[in-house]
């Protein structure tokens, strides 16, 4: 690898998975060549996943530096300026590669070899802040050659332009170009000819910033502890979930996902003297513009749940008009609520967010916060280049009624709950793949991720026999996707025993996993599904054999059966809710199967007198079709079920054996 590009990489990766230095998607890195040419990160991409091959485009940065003594651009309209602009730094590019050149390449064009810009939050608080000007020069007093400090002007072409008048003044007055460059409600450039140096300079300018910050903050910040109703915490964080996701549903006609955080920020903000008017401060950063859609909304702290629900749902119809996603709301003393169409945004959301609330606090150290101009904050939404950085964050749905929606399925992490768990996935599901075997569920994860699959993957630990396991794994389940829409039962055990020599334990364990493994899930998602008050779809996986009893299969026999009965039960009761509960009984399904392994072959081989490596052949003989029935044929009749296609078909059962038990 060139090793330019290799520097490129290692200085986007070390600050890219810095929380402390980038919170979202922001910042970017650049990196010059002795030819004249430049590596610098791509639009829209993350610093922390920047690999070689993907993230970054090579410029030449003369071109890039032609942009801006092209004089048609000072008279231009600004949106249709920066839709010029970015095609002329594509047409900069010197090699063939995806994605956009960093809408900054222009002004990384003007600095040194190795450029790091970066949104420190805590630099950032000091940039927002009334003092912040006055400050730098005192806290950065020692630093030779000084910081350069620019007032707050529109990203692009006019800050690359104002830069470089910067840079020129600068460079009268202390006859070197500046190492440090302060931008006001952005954040800062450092620029360095090795890479060490450059990230060396980064964390010293981050830790300044730190100490001074903390001085501050022993004299005159005051702290407050918020109340609510203690004890309710989990009950509480389920009823906003389930209003966002409900609400901004009916608002914007698509699934929504819902992240509660509350991490060391949001507990520090909620814990500030003047949280409530903090909150609403004006958008301090193009990042909080971007990912959030601005400020938070403020909710005081609820008296219970029904308190909550009630002041929630009042809050997001009076801002119905503006619920645009992604969306922030924090819930004093309980924590902060991020809405978004899909878990990329969300996060990013969340994580921008978070950054803001330790800016606002920071800040507030340092004279109080100050917004970005109005007509920023406008020149930002209505950008095309923010739109498509947006679009690149947002993820797509794909035209699949499933799009969206999210899903537990137990017994994830292997055989048919695998086969259900990749099939949803491709169809846009959110899926949190259940399953005592986490590196089970996480080899799950790692399929779905390698089939490119539209939904996303959620691998947990649960043990369905355990009612604590199975009601924290709804409280995750809650807390990062914001409920459920979609539950599988999947998970069970199949041991072969005659009758007399079936152990007791075998038949327990049977019993616990496959009835009461079920009851339990199904009673937790039905709990959140009727919060959620949106309606929910419930899969019992059973068997053929709950339908046409096998040899040697006392307990499965009878738990098989069960699960179709407690599925029309459920059915039944769930109807008023429009929560439908189906069942699907599939035939022989081998692949990859745990049930049918080398010792239940052998045992199916004794029992059926043949071979063992005739035994899967013998029961496809077994069939009407004569076919396997693979992963896909049972996920698609999951599918099936839980889709708009089957909106009056409850408990109801789904044979998937390729004809080989009939329903009478």
């Amino acid at each position: 690898m060139d090793e330019n590009l290799q520097d490129l990489i290692r200085i986007s990766n070390a600050v890219g998975r810095d929380p402390e230095l980038i919170q979202g998607g922001g910042g970017n890195t650049s990196v010059k060549t002795p030819d004249g040419n430049m590596y610098v990160k791509a639009s829209g991409t993350a610093l922390g996943d920047m690999k070689e091959g993907s993230g970054y485009r090579l410029v030449n940065v003369g071109c890039c530096i032609a942009i801006l003594d092209d004089q048609q651009f000072v008279s231009m309209p600004p949106l249709e300026r920066e839709r010029v602009v970015t095609d002329r730094l594509l047409e900069c590019c010197v090699e063939e590669g995806e994605g956009r050149p960093s809408v900054e390449a222009g002004l990384h064009a003007l600095l040194g070899r190795c450029v790091i810009h970066s949104h420190p939050s805590l630099v950032n608080g000091l940039l927002c802040s009334r003092d912040g000007p006055a400050l730098i020069e005192e806290i950065f007093g020692d630093m030779d050659p000084p910081p350069l400090c620019i007032e707050y002007i529109d990203f692009g072409y006019p800050l690359a332009t104002r830069v470089r008048e910067g840079i020129a003044d600068y460079r009268e007055k202390h006859e070197c170009p500046p190492k440090v460059v302060f931008l006001q409600n952005h954040g800062q450039f450092v620029s360095a000819e090795t890479a060490d140096e450059a990230l060396d300079l980064t964390r010293r300018t981050f830790e300044t910033v730190r100490r001074a910050w903390l001085e501050r903050m022993r004299s005159v910040h005051e702290r407050r502890v918020p109340t609510f109703a203690h004890g309710q915490e989990d009950e509480l964080v389920g009823e906003v979930c389930a209003v966002l996701r409900k609400r901004y549903r009916e608002v914007l006609g698509t699934p929504v996902l819902v992240r509660y955080s509350v991490g060391e920020a949001v507990k520090t903000f909620l814990g500030h003297a003047q949280a409530e008017e903090l909150a609403g401060a004006d958008p301090l950063v193009p990042d909080e513009v971007v990912y959030c859609n601005g400020g938070p909304l403020w909710l005081g702290a609820p008296k219970d749940a029904q308190d909550v629900r009630k002041r929630v749902e009042q809050l997001v119809s009076e801002h119905a008009e503006d619920a645009y996603i992604p969306g922030c709301l924090l819930v004093d003393g309980l924590g902060l609520f991020t809405v978004a169409t899909g878990p990329v945004l969300l996060d990013s959301a969340r994580a921008a967010m978070e950054a803001v609330l330790q800016m606002l606090v920071v800040a507030s150290c340092f004279g109080g916060a100050v917004g970005m101009p109005a007509h920023a904050v406008r020149h930002i939404a209505e950008s095309e280049v923010e739109s498509y950085r947006h679009l690149l964050t947002a993820g797509r749905a794909d035209g699949n009624p499933l799009a969206g929606l999210v899903a537990v399925v137990s017994g994830a992490g292997s055989g048919l709950g695998r086969g259900i768990s990749l099939g949803l996935a491709k169809k846009g599901v959110h899926v949190v793949l259940a399953d005592i075997d986490l590196d089970g569920a996480r080899e799950t994860a790692l399929r779905i991720v390698e089939q490119g699959a539209a939904g996303s993957c959620w691998p947990a630990k649960v043990d369905v026999t355990s009612e604590k396991s199975v009601t924290e794994l709804f409280q995750y389940v809650a807390g990062q996707l914001g409920g459920v829409d979609i539950l599988v039962n999947c998970a069970g055990i199949a041991p072969l025993y005659p009758l007399t020599e079936f152990p007791l334990k075998a038949w327990r364990a049977t019993l616990e996993i496959n009835l009461t493994g079920y009851f339990l899930m199904a009673r937790e998602a039905t709990r959140v599904m009727k919060r959620q008050d949106m309606g929910g779809n419930i899969i019992n996986l059973s068997s053929k054999s709950g339908l046409s009893a096998s040899i040697n299969h006392s307990a499965y026999n009878a738990t098989k059966a069960g699960e179709i009965h407690l599925a029309r039960g459920w059915a039944m009761e769930l109807a008023q809710h429009g929560i439908r509960v189906n069942t699907v009984c599939p035939g022989n399904v081998f692949k990859e199967s745990r049930i049918w392994n080398e010792d239940y072959i052998k045992a199916l081989a004794k029992k059926r007198g043949v071979k063992p490596e005739e035994v899967i052949p013998y029961y496809i003989g077994l069939t009407a079709l004569k076919v396997d029935v693979e992963w896909d044929d049972v996920a698609e009749a999951v599918a099936f079920l839980v889709s708009p296609s089957a909106s009056k078909i409850t408990g109801q059962t789904l044979v998937v054996d390729a004809g080989q038990v009939f329903v009478r």
